[in-house]
């Protein structure tokens, strides 16, 4: 299965059996981490076959059981600008979880509080953050498909293109993408405008909660999606 396929077979699981990951699973994941660590500056840190992986710490929303498994998504913050980190802790942890799908893992996205105060499950230097988590295992049951924004609510166009109906069929595909990622609350605060060049493409996040994490979601979807080298992404 390829990333653009995990995208599709993708759905948020909250409560996992107890069958621990295989040594394929862990070793995968193990190198992806390093990989993201190493590109992007970050200190993810994958937690496998723990009693309790959150480590005692409570969850922004919704309801968890049997997680045995995670990848604590932690990097370098600015108190000036959170936003950064936000985003590429979004789109460096969902590319974990379409590669653990991709394995024939269940995933869910978390967001946990006082992760400073946990068990022991991970470590946060000083000057580092815990945006968010992914969970990760053998699913007690199978997700559901979230519901999407229409595609013209996603995917704006400039005036010098016309219409959403005349951008080239790239775009039309990276909005696609962008309709199944998952975001807080199901809200999709994001939006992708094509310019007026036909080429480059300006990625926002719109007012809601996480929207810069959403944003690097999306952002990672969209690239899978329409393929980048068919489009740059606006400064």
């Amino acid at each position: 299965m390829n990333l653009l396929e995990a995208m599709k077979e993708r759905h948020a699981v909250r409560n996992f059996t107890d069958e621990p990951l295989t040594a394929e699973h862990t070793s995968s994941l193990s190198n992806s981490v390093a990989k993201l660590n190493a590109a992007h500056g970050l200190a993810l840190q994958l937690i496998h076959d723990v009693d309790d992986a959150f480590g005692g710490c409570p969850t922004h929303y919704g309801r968890f059981s049997g997680v045995h498994n995670l990848v604590a998504l932690i990097g370098p913050d600015d108190a000036d600008a959170p936003e950064h980190l936000d985003e590429i802790i979004g789109y460096a942890g969902e590319m974990l979880a379409l590669e653990a799908v991709a394995l024939g893992l269940d995933t869910s996205w978390v967001v946990l509080h006082e992760t400073a105060e946990h068990e022991g499950a991970w470590t946060i230097a000083d000057g580092q953050r815990m945006p968010a988590a992914i969970v990760l295992g053998h699913g007690a049951r199978p997700g559901r498909a979230h519901r999407s924004k229409p595609a013209q609510e996603l995917g704006l166009v400039a005036s010098g293109i016309g219409s959403y109906d005349n951008a080239p069929e790239w775009f039309h595909a990276g909005i696609e993408a962008v309709m199944l990622a998952p975001s807080a609350l199901g809200k999709q605060p994001v939006q992708f405008t094509l310019l007026d060049d036909g080429r480059t493409v300006q990625a926002e996040a719109l007012d809601g909660v996480q929207a810069h994490l959403c944003l690097g979601i999306a952002k990672l979807h969209f690239e899978l999606g329409a393929g980048t080298e068919h489009f740059t992404w606006a400064d």
